[in-house]
């Protein structure tokens, strides 16, 4: 067969594969950390705030203590609203990204395992075993709690730009000169700091491959280590240029959130072997852990992690000896380099992430093709004929396994629900993953087994203020107006730099009519978070809910017919529905809202005045049918929640 058409059907067939397997996850919902830097932010629903995205960190997030400089990242988060070509962040679009990417990082990956391997040995094996490494990358179950999470892009993307990067270096030698390989790199490290790991991992590619320096020779060898690193001085330099202006552009609000810096760093190599074995069996996912930090040096976790870490360093420098395993130790350095931003020095919230070791996986890929490839240098598996199958068959055994666990591991992040549900039942001690699902059963309208998660939150985690702005939220809903003070007021003492907190207290003043207290609450989040999405909603509802005369009311009507007259807008409508509603005109309220839903399917709002108005109209099952609708649409709109309380207190006590 043709060479290149043989090269066509194998591409062709591992883009097929890698979509057969994710094909069920281009629609999964937003999660965790999309809601405060894409759904909540309005700073990326403009392609022309891009610039401002190199200058203002506080255009990542929407929540001060979350704000690193990633403008790069914040762009491509632009970027996907704009080709999207909707007014508010669409998943389809993100996920669609996303996977190009990944396709696109996979086809380079297999271009770097392929260079690797025929620096060893030029078979004909090797193009097969760098398609299986390949392979193996794309449907690898790990790799999905990456691929599914929206804002992990910043790891999969970082990762593309280490592995291009390395590309133009092999590829492209004449252009070395020119460091012509290290843009991508630079490039990465505005989507997220770790691509710069690329520098130290072309360091020991250099010492291993280009000048057969293994590691344990090092030292011996120091002034051939010395000039190669003295070859980086330009790519060092701007390196260390583009951190400290980064550090200098990150708010003084960004907290990497982490405990004790000891015990963080005891901690991780332990996280390292859990890291590790979710390579090798991943069964223990979760979006969520309830890892913590070692309480105590002498815990048994601490020895047995650093012996894990001295069995890979020890591997590494043996393989490092022998020519045909030098990939094998290139794979291991990889892997324990790229970690280094998040198991070192720098103590972040969660000890452990599932979707961290995404750049770091890679090189255990690299690693295992090269195992395979001395398999067959060595005529281990070529032996016999049974031989070959066996281990053909073992390999198309664990790519099966994978692809069904990949498959499967979309369906959890297909939902909040689901996804904090199964967070719940594998991380029990994790407050947080019992609050988040507590969210999504307040989304469902069941208030007391929300309730019940988010005091569940409190008992593990007393000190966590979001925790209680939800207890505050379900007891507001439910009219318990004292209770949600409360609450409120306590979250507030706990953390004062939550703006959510102060736009649900700001929602609950307007349920209770209580203006001048909801103007202040708005006020103060707007101080903490200028841009985040959902105090225009609230500004809008305080606007709205503004008391008005009958005489100015009628006036007001009459203007909004004769502006519907000239532009026919959504807004419009809902704002002619309010006005019917002051009035006391509930159905003419209903009828204006409906017109709104014609112009704009998707309109919340518009459902809540109809939910309201039939309250009014004491027409309980339109009321909650309608409130469903627009929960359906939007099920952060705490709004609604308390019209459809308010409609099912009604008509139990009718």
């Amino acid at each position: 067969m043709n060479k290149y058409l043989l090269n066509a059907l194998l591409t062709i067939s591992a883009i097929a594969i890698a979509y057969l397997v994710y094909s069920n996850h281009f629609h999964n919902a937003f999660h965790f950390d999309d809601f405060h830097t894409i759904v909540e932010n309005k700073a990326i629903l403009s392609i022309k705030n891009i610039p401002s995205f190199f200058t203002d960190a506080t255009t990542t997030s929407t929540l001060p203590a979350n704000q690193a400089y990633r403008p790069g990242l914040t762009t491509l988060n632009t970027i996907d609203i704009f080709l999207s070509g909707n007014t508010k962040p669409d998943p389809f679009q993100f996920h669609l990204s996303i996977f190009i990417s990944f396709l696109l990082l996979a086809f380079f990956i297999y271009l770097l395992i392929f260079q690797l391997l025929n620096q060893i040995s030029k078979t004909g094996f090797n193009k097969g075993i760098a398609y299986f490494a390949t392979l193996f990358f794309l449907v690898h179950t790990a790799n999905a709690e990456t691929i599914n999470y929206i804002i992990a892009r910043s790891d999969s993307f970082s990762a593309l730009s280490v592995v291009a990067s390395f590309i133009c270096y092999i590829y492209f030698p004449a252009l070395r000169k020119w460091y012509f390989y290290f843009i991508p790199a630079l490039l990465g490290f505005f989507v997220k700091e770790q691509a710069l790991m690329f520098l130290p991992l072309l360091f020991v590619y250099q010492l291993l491959f280009e000048e057969n320096i293994a590691f344990g020779t090092w030292l011996k060898n120091g002034k051939k280590c010395l000039n190669k690193l003295l070859q980086l001085w330009l790519p060092i330099v701007l390196s260390v240029l583009v951190f400290i202006i980064s550090r200098k552009l990150t708010p003084e609000g960004w907290s990497a959130g982490g405990t004790t810096l000891l015990n963080y760093l005891f901690t991780q190599p332990f996280v390292i072997f859990h890291y590790t074995y979710n390579f090798l069996l991943p069964l223990n996912l979760v979006v969520d852990t309830d890892w913590t930090a070692v309480a105590s040096l002498t815990d048994e976790r601490v020895l047995a992690g650093i012996l894990f870490i001295l069995f890979l360093c020890w591997q590494m420098i043996q393989c490092s000896k022998h020519n045909t395993l030098k990939p094998v130790a290139f794979g291991i350095a990889w892997f324990l380099i790229c970690l280094l931003p998040t198991s070192s020095f720098i103590p972040f919230a969660e000890v452990l992430n599932d979707h961290r070791p995404f750049l770091p996986y890679i090189g255990l890929f690299i690693s295992t093709a090269s195992l395979v490839q001395y398999l067959q240098l060595h005529k281990i598996w070529m032996a016999s004929s049974a031989a070959k199958f066996a281990l053909m068959g073992i390999a198309i055994i664990v790519l099966s396994a994978h692809a069904i666990g990949t498959y499967q591991r979309n369906k959890i992040w297909l939902s909040e629900e689901s996804l904090w549900k199964e967070a719940t039942v594998k991380a029990p001690n994790n407050g947080r993953a019992w609050m988040n699902y507590g969210n999504t059963l307040l989304a469902k309208s069941d208030f007391v087994e929300a309730e019940n998660c988010y005091k569940k939150t409190v008992s593990l985690w007393p000190n966590y203020a979001y925790a209680y702005t939800n207890l505050a939220i379900v007891n507001s809903i439910t009219n318990k107006k004292e209770a949600a003070v409360a609450f409120f007021n306590q979250s507030l003492s706990l953390n004062a730099l939550v703006p959510e907190t102060y736009a649900f207290y700001a929602e609950h003043f307007i349920r209770n009519h209580q203006l001048d207290e909801a103007k202040l609450q708005l006020d103060k989040g707007l101080a903490i978070s200028p841009r985040h999405q959902q105090f225009v909603k609230i500004a809008t509802l305080l606007q709205q809910a503004q008391p008005v005369n009958e005489k100015n009311n009628t006036n007001k009507i009459e203007a909004l017919i004769a502006l519907i007259n000239l532009a026919p807008t959504a807004e419009n409508y809902l704002n002619l529905s309010l006005a019917q509603y002051q009035y006391g005109a509930y159905q003419p309220c209903i009828d204006a809202a409906k017109k709104a839903l014609e112009v704009n399917p998707n309109y919340d709002l518009a459902y809540n005045n109809i939910c309201a108005a039939y309250n009014q109209l004491g027409k309980y099952d339109e009321a909650i049918d309608a409130a469903n609708k627009g929960i359906a649409i939007n099920p952060n709109n705490q709004l609604l929640k308390g019209n459809l309380a308010e409609a099912y207190r009604r008509k139990n006590n009718k």
